[in-house]
């Protein structure tokens, strides 16, 4: 069996920290009616594209039943004072290729653009690229979603692309672009030697 195989065969148990925030690979037990009331607030349904309708416990259970945790991954954002789960990551990993599609919601609003995002970053994307040695890690974002597109331009991502009309709003009808971003391994690199000061602050939970 090829060193590919065994990666993308073997569930993944992570864990990393920062000051104020921990992430970890999430189970059913982690399944609960708080998280699923996320997808009752504007901003999330917004940031999502999705419309509003019943979300209970058990279909948050089923949802997290679909990670497989070795090539499709979800991971729990969690407050360090309180173990309150305050957002998730979705990873999707071609290890053939060395690629993985990242998705984040940060479902708690009083964590909402307080700068969870930056504050996990820097472990987020150092464990990907390093200790799994993947290559390049992409990234989508509705035109309509400026709070993502912001905290990509900001962190060193490329736009490659722009699908015109791509997604139809499911407030208004109104048809929607999507950008296409990327940021490889060496990118990644170069924008840490770049911006000392940024990272730092990042490591310590101190941007928003």
């Amino acid at each position: 069996m090829s060193r590919v195989q065994i990666a993308a065969e073997a569930p993944k148990e992570i864990y990393f920290s920062t000051p104020n925030l921990y992430v970890r690979t999430l189970t059913i037990d982690d399944a609960t009616d708080r998280w699923a009331a996320w997808f009752e607030q504007e901003d999330v349904r917004q940031g999502l594209n999705t419309t509003a309708g019943p979300r209970t416990k058990a279909a948050v259970a089923d949802y997290i039943r679909k990670f497989d945790q070795a090539s499709n991954l979800l991971l729990g954002i969690f407050d360090r004072a309180n173990n309150l789960l305050v957002g998730i990551f979705t990873v999707q990993i071609d290890w053939l290729i060395g690629r993985y599609l990242t998705n984040t919601v940060v479902g708690e609003a009083d964590y909402r653009h307080r700068g969870v995002m930056l504050e996990v970053t820097p472990p987020y994307r150092d464990y990907f690229f390093e200790t799994l040695g993947l290559k390049i890690m992409t990234a989508t974002a509705l035109a309509t979603n400026k709070p993502i597109i912001g905290y990509l331009e900001k962190t060193g991502w490329t736009l490659n692309q722009t699908l015109k009309n791509h997604a139809r709003s499911s407030a208004n009808g109104a048809l929607i672009d999507l950008h296409l971003f990327s940021l490889t391994r060496e990118a990644w690199h170069a924008w840490k030697v770049a911006n000392p000061e940024t990272l730092e602050a990042m490591r310590n939970g101190l941007l928003r």
